[in-house]
């Protein structure tokens, strides 16, 4: 009985984690983000309603699996794995909302690596018990045959948190489209120019202006990743400030992203100009180039040679002096 509780789970872990793969498409609609989370939180609002019997719709009130009967003579771990890959795809009144509303937000989260815990808690939460109901099969059927109306209030507790994480989903989404982050928010012609190499961009600054940054080819350029929020980031931006015009060969770009865990498009442009920054200030708002550069931490300052390739990256605050050195070994471009 252990040896198939343990075969049941893995297959489910299995199947949990193709869910997540699936629900990471995502990647390939970043441009309708907002869109797709406003949706997601009408379903999993509606999974919500569901589970608390305050709407009722006849086809998901009932199993829908693969049906075949077992012979439990012949069972060994093979089968069990497979019960448990197909089991994780049925659907059950009692599961199947859950799991709808886990890959939705693990489709719509921040990152990949959210949307991995998302599922891999969600997979722990459903195991446990089956392993617990392995190890102590008779104390636990006795003990379910005794508390039916608590877990019949437990049902009730997570519809309730279904329409809690759905009005979250909810009031996420109407931000970003508040901030201007969904379809067609962005009426920048950045279809007209194309990239000439991966690490190139385009995006726009606080004043309007397109940077490209093949078009500075000839020249040092050093892109500085940084956030309103950061300490070190403000610090390096105010430094720079003073230097960023210093040397007619060398370009600073800070790039930045409103909205999300920062502050929207409208509100960045008025701290910038409260600030005083005369430096562009490039607003990556869907987050492309901190993901195309891996951006783990800020700040992170970007060197770039004359002929347009990356010479390295220094990750953490750096002082003028530590900057002015590394501009100068860019400068003399690839040894």
């Amino acid at each position: 009985v252990r040896s198939f509780h343990f075969s049941m789970m893995l297959a489910f872990s299995v199947a949990a984690t193709m869910a997540f793969a699936v629900a990471s498409a995502r990647n390939v609609f970043e441009t309708y983000h907002a869109e797709i989370t406003l949706f997601g939180s009408a379903v999993v609002l509606l999974m919500g309603l569901i589970q608390l019997d305050v709407i009722r719709i006849p086809f998901l009130m009932q199993d829908h699996s693969l049906m075949h009967k077992l012979n439990l003579n012949k069972m060994n771990g093979l089968a069990a794995f497979l019960m448990g890959f197909l089991f994780s795809f049925s659907w059950t009144p009692c599961i199947g909302p859950y799991l709808t509303s886990i890959v939705i937000m693990a489709a719509g989260s921040a990152d990949s690596l959210q949307g991995v815990l998302l599922i891999a808690w969600y997979a722990v939460g459903f195991l446990v018990p089956f392993l617990c109901l392995g190890l102590f099969t008779a104390e636990l059927l006795r003990f379910f045959k005794q508390k039916q109306r608590l877990f019949q209030w437990a049902i009730k507790l997570g519809g309730i948190i279904l329409i809690v994480m759905g009005c979250w989903m909810g009031m996420q989404a109407v931000n970003e489209l508040k901030n201007g982050q969904g379809i067609g928010s962005s009426s920048l012609p950045y279809e007209e120019r194309e990239l000439k190499n991966e690490q190139d961009f385009i995006l726009y600054d606080q004043h309007g202006a397109i940077h490209q940054l093949s078009d500075y080819e000839g020249k040092t350029v050093v892109v500085t990743f940084g956030a309103t929020w950061c300490t070190y980031c403000v610090m390096e931006m105010d430094m720079l400030n003073q230097t960023w015009q210093s040397d007619p060969d060398v370009v600073h770009l800070v790039m930045m992203q409103p909205g999300g865990e920062d502050i929207s498009k409208d509100e960045m442009i008025a701290w910038i100009n409260e600030k005083g920054y005369e430096f562009p200030v490039l607003f990556d708002e869907d987050a492309s180039v901190f993901y195309k550069y891996g951006v783990s931490g800020l700040p992170t300052n970007y060197f770039v040679f004359p002929t347009g390739e990356i010479h390295g990256y220094v990750p953490g605050y750096m002082t003028a002096e530590q900057m002015k050195e590394i501009i100068d070994m860019t400068k003399a471009g690839p040894q």
